[in-house]
């Protein structure tokens, strides 16, 4: 790939044309034609484990949700490449998704990524409408093939269905197209599995979508998992097809049979696996030319796109502020950037497109302050970018509504990363330096802990507390530093955490009033039991002494015959959240009855030891 010089030109010195952020899934489609968008990463709620709402993504406000308390489906963290799952138990977990016009569609184009725990006759995945008069429907037989039943305003119903073996115990991408114009299309990882000429008009109803089941139907609860269900109103044109496919591939960890064009993802190039979007053309009539998608970063008003070439990108998952890193250039004026850095795949040779970023809740901005850092050399450093070397690009323009974008940008080509720096420390900050943030369970408390590199003007920091990921309390407020630039540690203790799963975030708050938030974190409480045991007892000799407390704990153990005299004393730290500890005292004791006894701070616990 030769590198390309490029000149990124804000809308506002282009001939005036309007146009809509692409905020869908890989930055494809908004609310008025992606009608429905489940999303395992997002918009979960939770009682302990089981899911009691998941909310669409889409910008439509659809909500799936159970039809009864035992029918919630199970939450499973970090199930695939690190991202959630929704895990339906075969018996009875089902989700609802109440009738709207919305649904009654005679063409689409759905995504799914499923997981198969038990291959049976019927798992009933993605369906509108009772069994014989579908709508629409996905679902898989024992032989893991993909049913796609359709019944249409003439009263005749066709249904077909895939070889066997698409779906299964590992996680793959179904999607699903039809149009009276062009027919079905089903395929796995983009490599087609079923194609036929139908031209006749889906029938619609007035059911509820069913999600892990099919209506008016027994044996067709999912046995399985899905982490994704992605619903367009009519079919993707084929750049579109080729860009969420990437998305998804890159957020599962799938290989593409085909346009497998994003490598940014796999572990030699970073795992730049979060937040893909892209765009790109296939020719004149299939072009997708502005993205953002889910993340903060926009690209559109490409110049110079021609036929099969495509710009996608994603990021680290590296956390939206400066935290605590110096790789920038400071001899370019810069003096902080951004932890998060993007990476892109070119296919071919673009000539020059638009940037923007998205920095509402990220504190104060002043647009000139702002520097686009790009990696020429690819060497994944910053520090080493000029201004001349095209590496330090700005200032930004103010677009309104927090968002910024950039002029006379070069050399962003395949494989090159960037990021966002900051000329200006006081008025334009970026969020305080954030170092860690960690929410650990420690015997029956949950410890709360961070440190930051460095603050400017950070009044406090709160603690926040879910139940479900979504809605959050505040458990506890930390007056901050205000100001500093040497590292500062906060410690708090939530005394009475939530029993199962829930959800802590971090809020800095600073004197201007902005604020921002952390990463959330996930903390699966388990009540720890007390326990002083003595093995075997009644003993003829040796023997052991097993003692379960909350861990990191001062204790004394003592041994003490009847006359109460001491014949063995220990003092521990019981280590880690099990807070578990055996020992083997080596007493050769005489035969008679003693007296075991662990005593802390807060805690006193006996045991009789008899000895024949």
């Amino acid at each position: 790939m030769r590198y390309q010089t490029r000149h990124l030109f804000l809308l506002g010195f282009l001939i005036h044309t309007v146009l809509f952020s692409q905020t869908g899934p890989g930055g494809v489609g908004s609310s008025s034609n992606n009608k429905l968008w489940l999303d395992g990463n997002r918009g979960v709620t939770l009682s302990g484990s089981s899911v009691t709402n998941w909310a669409d993504q889409s910008g439509n406000g659809f909500t799936a949700v159970p039809s009864s308390t035992a029918a919630r489906p199970t939450y499973v963290t970090s199930s695939i490449n690190g991202y959630p799952s929704l895990d339906f138990d075969g018996s009875n977990d089902e989700l609802w998704i109440n009738d709207n016009a919305a649904f009654d569609v005679t063409q689409w184009h759905f995504f799914i990524v499923p997981m198969v725990d038990n291959a049976k006759d019927y798992n009933a995945w993605f369906c509108k409408g009772n069994d014989g008069q579908e709508n629409f429907e996905m679902l898989s037989y024992s032989t893991n093939n993909v049913h796609t039943p359709i019944y249409y305003t003439d009263a005749t119903r066709t249904s077909p269905s895939t070889a066997s073996a698409q779906v299964g115990a590992s996680p793959c991408i179904i999607e699903y197209s039809y149009s009276s114009s062009v027919g079905r299309d089903v395929y796995k990882n983009n490599s087609n599995i079923n194609t036929d000429n139908e031209n006749k008009t889906p029938s619609t109803n007035n059911f509820s979508v069913y999600i892990g089941n099919e209506r008016s139907t027994t044996g067709r609860f999912a046995d399985g998992d899905l982490a994704e269900i992605i619903v367009y109103n009519a079919p993707l044109n084929s750049a579109q097809r080729i860009i969420v496919n990437n998305y998804l591939a890159a957020k599962y960890n799938q290989t593409l049979s085909a346009n497998d064009l994003y490598d940014e993802d796999n572990s030699g190039n970073g795992n730049y696996d979060h937040d893909v979007a892209g765009i790109g053309r296939v020719n004149s009539s299939n072009v997708h030319n502005d993205s953002q998608g889910s993340g903060i970063v926009r690209i559109l008003n490409p110049s110079g796109l021609d036929d099969n070439e495509y710009y996608i990108w994603g990021h680290d998952n590296g956390v939206l502020g400066h935290y605590g890193t110096s790789d920038y250039p400071s001899g370019e004026g810069v003096q902080r950037r951004l932890v998060r850095v993007w990476r892109g795949s070119e296919t071919g040779s673009i000539t020059n497109f638009e940037v923007r970023f998205d920095l509402t809740g990220l504190g104060s901005v002043t647009a000139s302050d702002l520097r686009l850092l790009v990696d020429t050399d690819n060497d994944g450093t910053f520090a080493d970018e000029t201004v001349a070397g095209g590496g330090v690009i700005g200032s930004a323009v103010t677009l309104g509504s927090n968002v910024y974008g950039f002029t006379n940008v070069t050399v962003m080509n395949n494989n090159i990363r960037f990021t966002l720096g900051s000329a200006n420390s006081v008025s334009t900050p970026l969020p305080v330096e954030l170092v860690a943030f960690e929410a650990v369970q420690t015997g029956d408390y949950v410890a709360l802990r961070w440190n930051t590199a460095s603050e400017k003007n950070a009044r406090s920091f709160e603690v926040e507390r879910s139940a479900d990921g979504i809605t959050f309390e505040s458990i506890v407020t930390t007056k901050a530093a205000g100001n500093s630039k040497v590292p500062v540690y906060y410690s708090e203790t939530d005394f009475t955490p939530l029993k199962g799963l829930s959800f802590y975030r971090l809020k800095q708050t600073d004197f201007d009033g902005s604020y921002r938030y952390s990463e959330v974190i996930p903390v699966k409480h388990k009540t720890l039991t007390r326990s002083l045991t003595v093995f075997p007892n009644p003993t003829s000799g040796e023997f052991r002494i097993e003692y379960n407390t909350p861990g990191n704990k001062e204790v004394l153990l003592v041994i003490r015959d009847c006359a109460g005299k001491e014949l063995y004393v220990k003092a521990l730290v019981v280590p880690g959240d099990e807070g578990s500890v055996i020992l083997d005292p080596g007493l050769n004791l005489e035969p008679g009855i003693y007296f075991v006894t662990a005593s802390s701070s807060d805690e006193l616990l006996s045991q009789k030891l008899i000895v024949k």
